[in-house]
């Protein structure tokens, strides 16, 4: 029956999706995806609202002044802000894939946001449209409903080049020449090399090589340089279209130039290689008769046959022979980036086509259980942590392998079927961010025992939550922490492939677990903590320094400043009260008057490091930390006015750990008398507009750790929360 009801619920889940969605986009195997839900922003502000804002005006003004006026206001981007907008993420053994899909209502609008230079980029492809960017890894490709933005990040780079999985054909020439040809123009030249023969010293010599533009797009040369100031090249300054022909004219000057020559011309054009190069040779020879061919042979041969050998083969064929080889590399890197951007090409048409063997994500149900039919403005959903953290590490570990020393098998072991799911709310007052975090059973296992605590309620003794700015409380257990960590560690480095290390480490966590008695340590201190921060209250400190008098003598002097400082108290539970004082008396007795006992009954810590004196006492099983001197005396006596109500407590008590911020408070404890009046206003501004923030993760239930995020924010003055921050930023901004 659970199995019917559960397949009835993701059905009419996937039913409830636009048809035109981009979701449909996105293949079941995704391993992270993240969507914004456009409709759902827009209701709670809308392109009018935004626009009338301080950022959006700010927007407006840099985007009119991006595209040279050709868009003037958010409706004519061409993006249809009432669908939704996703991200999601791909990997193989070689890359991970970054993509983004972005709905479009109308091309030419988004067209009118790729500058100018950049449109001489863009190749069409049917109703497709696209262009690469070789150097980011990344194509942009775009039809009348969408856009994909899809950027390749290397993991491993040993068979980096092996990209067959989206019908890529493999690695030979011809697939070569044809990525060339579909991406640059190409300067096919009669030929490359020329010899002028014999010259006479001082004459000039001129010669012409002829090409044709072989490619699809136009030829731009846009600079020619010889290696030597002899020689000066002249090309064409306006574009080579397809198929038509021009020409390097070469000039060489022979003035105080003798023996053999060999000179190259570089031109910067916008080819594949980004250059190409020409070559000019002679022999000059100083006298002022020709002579005749056989005699040059004969002179050549007798008088230069050693500076000959030594000048033009040991240097010249030598530098030829160096420049062979890095040309060949280059060229052979360059062949193989030009694959990969087919292949990325070839996966971006695959994308945008949307027909996957397998289904797209929306036959995932995982994720479709995960997501739900919510209606939160955005959510982001990560299918398996272990396989993200793999690929984060061969990513570190760069070019050691797919799976080295057995790192991402220990991963799998650890972090498999490990999923987590947020989602982000607008409410009418409050912001929440919701995530869910799902761990398979041995890590759920380790993840209660660590936060198996219990919180001590003699701790709601010691503070009025009236008098308070925030807390943070942690609920962990020291006992289960002690517990579960040998244990942990060894099923991590189950399967490392390092020997030593795979003997080493379960049996050093079982040395270690013999060793400690978990019990007894939880007993000093048991694992929950709270720390409360009572207040921000400027104090006047006393520092040393250093001047110097008129003979430079330099003089030790005391001053004193004014900083606004915390006050607060940290409680953590321990039933060795005996440990305690034993402690601090050898902390007394040691510390050369850094720590005293007073007549009542508290421990202070005076040292030049701190700024402040903190007073240390043990009450009610629970060791006290705190700035407040006064504070301690009423709690050692029982006589503190203690209050903490059922919101603070659930919040302490119920969660592993809790964080607690009264933002309002805290933006009126700063002192106004230093700040600029500008800045005193904001300030005041802040603190009429702030209310709490708390930040909360859950115990373990289910295999699963909830966490939440909650900023409220005031009923009065803002339609929603999300108008409520766009006011807030354009507040701040005036």
């Amino acid at each position: 029956m659970k199995k019917i009801l559960l397949f009835t619920y993701l059905f009419c889940v996937a039913l409830s999706i636009n048809a035109q969605d981009l979701v449909t986009k996105i293949p079941k195997d995704a391993k992270a995806v993240v969507a914004i839900k456009g409709s759902n922003v827009t209701d709670l502000v809308s392109v009018a609202e935004f626009e009338n804002s301080k950022i959006g005006k700010l927007f407006l003004k840099e985007m009119i002044k991006e595209t040279d006026g050709r868009v003037s206001n958010i409706n004519e981007l061409g993006i249809d802000l009432k669908r939704d907008f996703y991200y999601f993420m791909i990997s193989d053994s070689l890359s991970l894939k970054h993509n983004f899909l972005v709905p479009l209502k109308d091309k030419v609008g988004f067209e009118k946001l790729i500058p100018e230079r950049q449109k001489k980029k863009i190749i069409t492809d049917g109703d497709l449209s696209y262009f690469v960017d070789s150097y980011d890894n990344m194509v942009m490709m775009w039809n009348n409903n969408m856009l994909l933005m899809t950027m390749s990040q290397e993991t491993y780079s040993d068979d980096y080049y092996g990209y067959n999985d989206y019908n890529v054909e493999e690695l030979t020439e011809e697939v070569v020449v044809e990525a060339v040809e579909a991406y640059y123009p190409i300067m096919t030249f009669v030929e490359r090399d020329h010899d002028f023969g014999t010259i006479i010293q001082g004459s000039v010599v001129t010669h012409s090589f002829e090409f044709t533009n072989t490619g699809d797009s136009d030829l731009v040369i846009t600079d020619a340089r010889a290696s030597c100031g002899c020689t000066v090249p002249d090309y064409p300054e306006t574009a080579i279209s397809p198929g038509q022909s021009g020409e390097i004219t070469v000039k060489f000057n022979s003035k105080n130039r003798s023996g053999s020559q060999y000179k190259t011309i570089t031109l910067t054009t916008n080819t594949e290689n980004g250059v190409e190069k020409l070559t000019i040779n002679s022999y000059v020879n100083d006298e002022e008769t020709i002579i005749e061919e056989t005699e040059i042979e004969e002179a050549v041969i007798e008088s230069t046959e050693v500076e000959i050998e030594e000048t033009v083969i040991e240097s010249t064929e030598s530098y030829s022979n160096n420049d062979d080889y890095y040309e060949n590399l280059r060229k052979e890197r360059e062949a193989k980036k030009l694959i990969a951007d087919k292949a990325l090409v070839a996966y971006a048409k695959l994308t945008i086509q949307g027909n996957y063997a397998n289904g797209s994500i929306l036959k995932n149900s995982k994720y479709v259980k995960a997501i739900g039919n919510s209606k939160d403005e955005a959510t982001a959903w990560i299918a398996n942590l272990s396989s993200i953290y793999s690929d984060l590490l061969q990513q570190a570990s760069y070019g050691l392998g797919p799976n080295y020393l057995g790192l991402y098998d220990g991963l799998q072991n650890f972090y498999g079927d490990m999923s987590l799911t947020s989602k982000l709310n607008f409410e009418k007052t409050q912001v929440s961010l919701k995530t869910i975090y799902t761990m398979n059973s041995d890590m759920a296992k380790y993840t209660e025992a660590m936060y198996n605590g219990k919180m001590n309620s003699n701790f709601f003794k010691f503070f009025n939550e009236d008098k308070m700015l925030g807390y943070f409380s942690v609920n962990m257990s020291t006992q289960g922490i002690l517990e579960a960590y040998p244990e942990m560690m060894s099923k991590m480095f189950e399967g490392y492939e390092d020997d030593e290390v795979a003997a080493f480490v379960p049996i050093g966590m079982r040395i270690l677990s013999l060793l400690i008695d978990e019990e007894g340590a939880a007993k000093i201190l048991r694992g929950d903590m709270l720390f409360v921060l009572t207040e921000m209250k400027e104090r006047e400190l006393s520092y040393t320094t250093y001047e110097y008098d008129e003979n430079y003598e330099r003089e030790e002097v005391t001053k004193t400043k004014k900083e606004t400082l915390p006050g607060f108290l940290m409680m953590l539970t321990s039933s060795e009260g005996d440990l305690f004082h034993q402690l601090m008396k050898i902390a007394v007795k040691e510390s050369r008057g850094e720590v005293t006992l007073n007549a009542n009954g508290i421990y202070q810590l005076n040292t030049n490091e701190l700024p402040f004196a903190l007073n240390v006492m043990f009450k009610n099983d629970a060791i006290l930390i705190g700035t407040s001197f006064e504070d301690m005396v009423a709690i050692k006596n029982g006589k503190f006015n203690s209050k903490v109500g059922g919101k603070h407590k659930n919040l302490i008590k119920k969660n592993s750990s809790a964080i607690y911020v009264n933002g309002q408070e805290i933006a009126s404890t700063f002192p106004r008398e230093i700040m600029p009046n500008d800045f005193k206003e904001k300030i005041d501004f802040i603190a009429e507009n702030t209310e709490d923030v708390i930040f909360k993760t859950g115990k373990v239930k289910k295999n699963a750790m909830e966490g939440e995020m909650i900023l409220n924010t005031p009923e009065k003055g803002h339609n929603n929360s999300l108008a409520y921050f766009l006011n807030m930023i354009t507040a701040l901004m005036d």
